[in-house]
């Protein structure tokens, strides 16, 4: 890119979208969480350094070859108790080919390239990685819920490993996480016991109020009511009436009125055939089958054949 700031943007955007992703693979490859974050740190200054003279296109390919490559993700994958069981029980190489397609969501010919080999020895790796029963075949569901497992735990990292991460990125040293200190119980005796007394004098007073309520002498009564009542002045005289003679000129059924009326009315019109119609078309039933006229136009046309030769 030429504009120097719509590339630090693109940089900025792109390493939003996979730290997310690093921080899984990091620690499911690496077996550990500090490791991961460290590695993942680690990638993400050394990929800041060299995208700039990248093609945009090899952005994903060459971020997770330098993830993968790391040293701290070199040898042995660990095999912590909070990996799934499908992942810790892989090897390295067999691991790496499982999450980049899990974790990453890499296609085919992209992880293929991230781990420098063809396509086919990639799908024969992938393959070999996937969850097996005992009998050799394949398992789905597990697949499905390693699936699953690897979505939930990109979306739960929570925001503060990020920023911790970014902090290393940037070789600045992350802030301790301090304990947060039990609430004391010496700060609670100054308002606990009055709110408590306070408490209880109001629900003595409230249960007090049901019983000396019936007994209370009514409110006084005025002879005047308390809501008044005024008769509405009569209604105005209208500004205008429709005309009734006018009626006729918007009656929708004009035109076979006029015709009834003028004699002008066609014989095959039938206005009590045409409403049956609509309503029988309108319910999709009522009206008879269509005559099957194939046989008749048939012999017509042969006939109108054999007259036009001749």
């Amino acid at each position: 890119m030429n504009d120097p700031a719509a590339a630090r943007a693109a940089l900025t955007a792109f390493l939003r979208g996979v730290e997310r992703r690093g921080v899984v693979f990091a620690h499911w490859q690496g077996g550990d969480a500090a490791t991961g974050d460290a590695a993942l740190a680690a990638t993400l200054r050394g990929f800041a350094q060299a995208a700039p003279t990248l093609p945009f296109a090899e952005w994903p390919r060459r971020f997770w070859a330098m993830l993968l490559a790391a040293p701290q993700l070199r040898g042995t994958a660990g095999h912590a108790g909070d990996l799934p069981a499908a992942v810790a029980a892989l090897a390295s190489g067999p691991r790496a080919a499982l999450l980049l397609r899990v974790v990453a969501g890499l296609a085919e010919s992209e992880a293929a390239a991230v781990l420098g080999i063809a396509r086919p020895t990639y799908r024969l790796a992938l393959q070999r990685a996937l969850p097996h029963r005992d009998d050799g075949s394949a398992d789905p569901e597990t697949w499905r819920e390693l699936s699953q497992a690897a979505q939930v735990a990109i979306r739960a990292v929570p925001a503060e490993r990020l920023e911790t991460i970014a902090m290393l990125r940037d070789g600045l040293r992350p802030r301790p996480v301090r304990p947060t200190p039990p609430p004391s119980t010496h700060s609670r005796a100054g308002w606990v016991w009055p709110a408590t007394l306070a408490v209880v004098a109001l629900t003595a007073a409230a249960l007090a109020a049901t019983w000396w309520g019936p007994w209370l002498p009514p409110p006084a009564t005025d002879d005047q009511a308390r809501i008044r009542v005024e008769d509405l002045p009569p209604p105005d005289a209208p500004a205008a009436r429709f005309d009734p003679a006018q009626a006729l000129a918007g009656h929708r059924d004009l035109d076979l009125l006029l015709a009834q009326a003028t004699g002008s009315f066609d014989d095959d019109a039938d206005p009590a055939f045409d409403a049956w119609l609509v309503v029988a078309l309108a319910q999709e039933d009522g009206l008879p089958a269509a005559p099957d006229t194939t046989a008749v136009d048939g012999d017509a046309a042969s006939q109108e054949l054999v007259d036009a030769q001749r």
